[in-house]
């Protein structure tokens, strides 16, 4: 038998087809056109629940079931707030399906763009042990966890994305309107250029000059750069060298780094096997360069090597992850290790988000004002010599 099943990736597609109970013998992409998706009554842009409200929607589900509510009727009680429509619309779906018999993480893993495969396997690992209350408020915590991190990284960015896009702005007004129509003063003038003025002159008139050929260079970067990125090798190669950044480099390393080992904890703890545990979170890391190194430990434990020494791999894992795994391996604490050294990295990069956005609002502000300070005298400056030269001649 063949159907076509909306996932996020062959995965996600696997796994809503094991919760239904089905065997899958091949996955392959279907294409859809833009058209038979609006005649669905879908949309070009693909709505989102927001990340916070998934995580208190599953903190008070999880508060609900040590309450007694069926889950049917807690899933119910919780689609009724229209706070996020989207979630929401979900949940509905979702409290119908339970309703009609569908196992939990069946209904949720049919609804691939709220909850990810992570989610719905912890929870199916909640059902399988009979301890889903619990599950559901290790994994709002969880969810807790991560998003501080990315809050904490949106709120260091703001600021030097919003300077930078000034620049460019302000830049690209000085270049395209202002410096020629000074050129076009002092070309009538007859005035003789100091070479800044020149240069920043030159600059400004092959970019007028060129406006649509640079416009379609950087539209084919664009391409080029969205290509490679989804090339498996493409990716790698990039979070490679954004790892190996200085300075950046080392808070990347450590914020995937946390989010790797805290998943990898929380999926050890509900009872996933380590196989299972390793490619979901090696697969939620945000980073090519885990999901590289967890197929090579799948590859390593199923040959029989442990954990521990799987971690053995000092471009991607530091000694101290290792001495701790295999501390959690001896002593039969894997993820409170886990969990622990996790927390560990979660310090270690909140500290340096915080030094770093310190340092680079006003490194981005003298960067900022010099650009711009230079621009501004080489443009003006015949205008300077003008003057002094005209005070001199009236002596």
């Amino acid at each position: 038998m063949s159907s076509v099943l909306s996932a996020e990736s062959a995965q996600a597609a696997a796994d809503i087809l094991h919760a239904r109970g089905l065997v899958v013998l091949s996955i392959r992409r279907a294409g859809r056109r833009i058209g038979s998706r609006l005649l669905e009554g879908g949309s070009f842009f693909t709505k989102r629940a927001k990340a916070a409200s998934v995580s208190l929607v599953t903190r008070q589900l999880a508060t609900m079931l040590r309450a007694g509510l069926t889950l049917a009727r807690a899933l119910h009680a919780l689609s009724k707030d229209g706070t996020d429509p989207v979630l929401s619309s979900s949940l509905k779906r979702v409290a119908n399906e339970v309703s009609a018999g569908e196992t939990f993480s069946g209904a949720l893993a049919q609804h691939p763009g709220t909850f990810s495969t992570l989610y719905v396997n912890l929870v199916r690992a909640g059902e399988e042990s009979g301890n889903l209350d619990a599950i559901m408020l290790q994994l709002a915590e969880y969810l807790d966890r991560v998003e501080d991190i990315k809050r904490r990284v949106k709120s260091a960015m703001a600021y030097p994305v919003f300077l930078i896009g000034f620049v460019i702005l302000t830049s690209a007004l000085i270049f395209l309107k202002i410096i020629p129509m000074m050129a076009a003063i002092y070309a009538k003038l007859g005035v003789d250029l100091p070479v800044l003025t020149q240069t920043v002159i030159s600059v400004s008139n092959f970019l007028v000059s060129q406006l649509w050929v640079t416009a379609a260079v950087l539209i084919c970067m664009v391409i080029a750069w969205k290509v490679l990125m989804r090339r498996k090798s493409g990716r790698l190669m990039l979070d490679t060298m954004m790892m190996r950044l200085p300075v950046v480099g080392g808070i990347i390393t450590k914020v995937v780094m946390a989010k790797f080992l805290r998943t990898l904890g929380v999926l050890v703890e509900s009872g996933l096997p380590i196989i299972e545990s390793l490619r979901l979170s090696g697969g939620t890391a945000g980073s090519s360069v885990i999901t590289h190194a967890t197929e090579r430990m799948v590859e390593m434990i199923s040959r029989g090597s442990s954990l521990s020494a799987a971690f053995k791999d000092p471009d991607v894992f530091p000694e101290i992850v290792v001495q701790m795994v295999g501390t959690g391996e001896e002593t039969g604490s894997l993820s409170e290790m886990l969990t622990e050294i996790a927390g560990y990295y979660d310090e270690q990069s909140a500290t340096a988000i915080d030094t770093i956005a310190s340092i680079i609002e006003p490194a981005m502000i003298v960067i900022v004002g010099g650009m711009i300070g230079f621009v501004v005298v080489a443009t003006f400056m015949p205008i300077f010599t003008m003057g002094q030269a005209l005070r001199r001649g009236s002596y």
